[in-house]
């Protein structure tokens, strides 16, 4: 395929729904014979979910009581939740979940329900059910871009739409690839999410990433070492800036947070400790609140970084 990608255009969590169920509409009975390798594709997505891939997929719902994608095969009511950047709210899988077991006779008729929280941007955490007594963990399941990209990549080349979406998707992977491993200046979000992640990982850190939007644009965050100091928590906090060219600046920040400024303000004197032996600066414009940035230093390459998640 070397013409147009409509997926580097269609790049909303609604499209990749559309996509899902073009896909798992192959599943059918009725595509068996025409389109083999699709039908074998839908059923080994099905796999990938807990169910049976010799199970037919009786129908295939878009937006339906809320739900990104509904599938109902034979025994099963499959639940995907679909994000690319976003994450899971308000306990909304668990929601849809009751939901479905109020209209028992419209949708579950003895079947059983399997969820698939499917996300393909920036990840951090898998899904497990908040409240098992309405779902158990063990009907989750979590597949991420590269559990996609690995499904498809046997499949793809046998439909024109399968392989635009692979290539979109693969495309991020060589995105992260070709980035300089030295000039963090160069690097892209998706490479930056790589690299936090599995430092983080490594490091064995409890951690949290994602975009975080503010008046200015907004910043890429990483915050993790959270740590209580009576009554307020101190932790540390990334902060990747970005322009039109790529990672315009890297803050470094010592953070701390309470349920007031006043009970902030209290622990000035820990923090400023904290900022010494860390041998960072105030910032130039700061102001004591409920969450403080302290004290703050500018990374200029890969080591910086790797020192402020190791100390």
């Amino acid at each position: 395929m070397n013409g147009p990608n409509i997926f580097d255009y269609a790049t909303s969590e609604l499209s990749q729904d559309a996509f899902l169920c073009y896909l798992l509409a192959f599943g059918k009975e009725k595509y068996k014979m025409d389109f083999p390798k699709e039908y074998m594709l839908a059923h080994k997505f099905l796999a990938k979910c807990g169910i049976d891939e010799k199970e037919e997929i009786l129908s295939v719902g878009q937006q339906v009581e809320h739900i990104d994608v509904l599938i109902i095969t034979t025994s099963h009511i499959l639940i995907i939740e679909d994000k690319t950047y976003t994450d899971e709210h308000d306990d909304q899988i668990i929601r849809y979940v009751k939901n479905m077991r109020k209209s028992e006779e419209k949708f579950l008729n003895d079947k059983k329900i399997k969820v698939c929280f499917l996300k393909t941007g920036d990840y951090v955490k898998s899904y497990s059910s908040s409240d098992e007594s309405v779902l158990q963990n063990k009907d989750c399941c979590s597949l991420r871009r590269k559990n996609l990209l690995e499904l498809l990549k046997d499949y793809y080349k046998c439909n024109l739409v399968f392989e635009m979406f692979y290539k979109r998707l693969l495309s991020v992977e060589e995105a992260i690839e070709q980035c300089d491993s030295e000039n963090i200046f160069d690097w892209n979000r998706y490479k930056w999410f790589d690299f936090l992640y599995n430092t983080l990982i490594e490091k064995k850190k409890v951690f949290d990433i994602k975009w975080v939007h503010n008046p200015n644009g907004g910043f890429y965050g990483c915050w993790f070492g959270s740590h209580k100091l009576g009554e307020i928590e101190k932790y540390k906090q990334i902060e990747i800036h970005f322009n039109e060219k790529g990672t315009e600046f890297v803050d470094l920040c010592l953070k701390c947070s309470s349920e007031s400024k006043e009970k902030t303000q209290k622990y000035k004197s820990d923090m400023e400790k904290w900022q010494k032996e860390s041998g960072f600066n105030r910032p130039d414009r700061w102001r004591i609140g409920r969450t403080t940035t302290y004290a703050t230093k500018q990374a200029i390459n890969v080591r910086d970084i790797q020192n402020f998640i190791k100390k």
